[in-house]
């Protein structure tokens, strides 16, 4: 069973940050890597070079407008996944935000002004499965709209390949 309670340290980003170059290097998705264990080590490098050695397992990501914009490629996500992160933003493009469920991640999108909430440092917890989000720091609290069920069904399942094998073995009994 998977753990939708995050309490962790926020890592806060702008708007407009591409999946390709800022998220992650491109050259991983023209190679078509997909180990989170190598991705990781390149997270968000292309706006914070030493981002992947100073973040924590259960960290959370909250960024601004257009998370991830760009080619939908889905190397960034499983690079948060190899940190075990979550993610938070204000709006995300539906190409990202599909890569976001198929990589397993919980995140919440559509958390109007959650940057102006939040700083770098921050000790947050978050419940992605309702929506309660905490700002432990500065003691004030929020509720944003979770992803729908059958979606959180997909990220708990492990992504869209796991959910798939789940389905198609109880098909063939």
């Amino acid at each position: 069973m998977m753990d939708w309670k995050y309490k962790g340290t926020c890592w806060k980003f702008g708007d407009n940050l591409g999946i390709d170059g800022d998220v992650m290097p491109l050259r991983f998705a023209l190679e078509r890597e997909l180990d989170p264990t190598i991705l990781k080590s390149h997270l968000m490098t292309g706006v914070d070079p030493e981002f992947p050695s100073k973040v924590s397992t259960g960290d959370i990501i909250v960024a601004g407008k257009r998370f991830g914009q760009g080619n939908p490629h889905i190397q960034g996500f499983l690079g948060m996944i190899g940190h075990n992160l979550g993610l938070v933003v204000e709006s995300i493009p539906r190409g990202s935000f599909r890569n976001a469920i198929n990589a397993g991640l919980p995140f919440l999108a559509g958390c109007e002004n959650v940057t102006n909430l939040v700083e770098t440092g921050d000790l947050l917890e978050v419940d992605f499965k309702t929506g309660d989000f905490q700002n432990l720091s500065q003691k004030t609290s929020h509720k944003f709209e979770p992803v729908d069920e059958q979606l959180q069904n997909i990220i708990e399942a492990g992504g869209w390949k796991p959910n798939l094998e789940k389905r198609l073995s109880r098909l063939s009994g």
